[in-house]
């Protein structure tokens, strides 16, 4: 399946630096630079879902409940001390 892509001009004239350096063509490096982009893209989506998933199975705690649990430290430890008081 063909597609026809429109690029920048400028990005069209570093294609065309790049295609006369490396001797090949522009729809080959095209191809070639789509091709691993979209791999590294596949492999961080995967790598970020297994860090989630790793962080939720090894029960890490998200942001929010992080600060929720240091207000109440807070809180907790300014009480503790004669009264709150401007931190």
């Amino acid at each position: 399946m063909a597609v026809i892509v429109k690029i920048p001009s400028p990005l069209a004239k570093r294609l065309t630096i790049a295609s006369v350096q490396s001797r090949r063509s522009p729809d080959s490096i095209t191809r070639t630079a789509l091709a691993e982009h979209l791999s590294y893209l596949e492999w961080r989506a995967k790598a970020v879902d297994e860090g989630f998933a790793s962080g939720t199975r090894d029960g890490w705690l998200n942001s929010e409940t992080v600060m929720k649990n240091f207000a109440k430290r807070q809180a907790a430890f300014c009480i503790t001390r004669g009264g709150i008081r401007d931190l």
